[in-house]
């Protein structure tokens, strides 16, 4: 799939640098429009977008041509904490933007149950993927030459804001995809390989998007040969060496593991393990349940699937009594203070 409206902010019609925005009395108009749809379903997002469109015909032709149906919306997968509009013509460029996106990721989960083929699902998940990445990485080199280098705030741009919040949104969006098929996709990749090899930015501007859905079901579980099953795992994204020196720190400093009963390559297998069902291995805590949970909170965004709920399906942790670890205790384990906080700190940062 294509995404064109998105593409007319950085090439077309909705250029912010184009736009006549000292009309702001008519984007205060179409703003109010939009607001008055509070979209559950694909058709009242189409609804929302053609009242934000009123002014381009060509865009409320695209966004409707490739809306099917009247099915529930399901949002995106990741979610970036981004900067809050300041007045109409901003607002105007949020609504485009986030319904946009959220429209362009339902299209695709609604084609995809069409695609009967492994094949079929590669092609067209990569291509759309590759669509969204291209125009990411053009946004980030638009904003670096106008030297947009911060996070917009409420003296900023019109330009400065609609790039940066499209940026970040087809980030989201990218990696919302990836998530949806990622038990399809012969190689994913993670979010620190997307800035520093595809929009070619150091390792210190990243703004890690949040992983806070799962994926539905769709071509992922189709019938006949070709079913394709998601094995359990936590989905570890990033270098495993440094995860292995962070977890043999952890080990000397704060004793995290009961090193009687459990290694520190043994956990890192574990985290990393693609077949968690594979793993007989079992993992025995030497330090406090609220500084395991708080190791776990810092460590989340390096994986897709590093939860409370996952922990607990593995059977393979005990905390420092023996007693198996849950979701609920974790839960219940969750403090802002634990014991030697600074020393796990400064040991994770090296995860960055």
């Amino acid at each position: 799939m294509e995404v064109k409206v998105l593409d007319s902010i950085m090439h077309g019609v909705l250029k912010p640098w184009k736009l006549d925005t000292t009309n702001t009395r008519r984007y205060t108009e179409l703003v109010k429009a939009a607001k008055a749809a509070s979209p559950n379903t694909n058709a009242e997002l189409l609804s929302q977008l053609t009242a934000l469109l009123v002014d381009y015909p060509t865009l409320q032709k695209i966004v409707a041509d490739e809306t099917i149906g009247n099915t529930a919306l399901q949002p995106l997968l990741y979610k970036t904490d981004l900067p809050k509009y300041k007045d109409a013509v901003t607002h105007f460029y949020y609504f485009v933007i986030t319904g946009e996106t959220l429209r362009v990721f339902n299209a695709v989960l609604q084609q995809a149950a069409n695609w009967t083929e492994l094949v079929d699902i590669r092609y067209q998940v990569g291509k759309t993927l590759t669509n969204v990445r291209v125009l990411a990485k053009q946004v980030t080199t638009e904003l670096n030459e106008q030297g947009f280098t911060t996070v917009p705030d409420a003296e900023s741009s019109v330009v400065h804001f609609g790039l940066y919040y499209l940026k970040h949104s087809l980030i989201e969006l990218y990696f919302s995809i990836q998530e949806q098929f990622k038990a399809s996709l012969s190689q994913t990749t993670t979010i620190e390989d997307f800035y520093l090899l595809d929009l070619e930015e150091p390792i210190t501007n990243i703004v890690y998007p949040v992983l806070v859905g799962e994926p539905t079901n769709n071509s992922q579980e189709q019938n006949s040969n070709n079913t394709i099953q998601d094995k359990l795992s936590f989905g570890f994204t990033c270098d495993k060496e440094r995860l292995k020196a962070v977890i043999v720190q952890l080990c000397q400093k704060i004793e995290l593991l009961n090193e009687d009963q459990t290694s520190s390559d043994t956990l890192f297998k574990i985290f990393t393990c693609r077949d968690l069902e594979a793993i007989t291995d079992k993992v025995y805590l030497g330090c406090e349940t609220t500084q395991f949970r708080y190791i776990i909170d810092k460590l989340t965004p390096h994986f897709t699937n590093l939860k409370l709920k996952t922990i607990e399906k593995t059977d393979a942790f005990f905390s420092k009594n023996g007693t198996k670890i849950t979701a609920q205790n974790l839960s219940a384990g969750k403090v802002d203070n634990p014991k030697e906080k600074g020393t796990i700190d400064n040991i994770l940062k090296q995860m960055q």
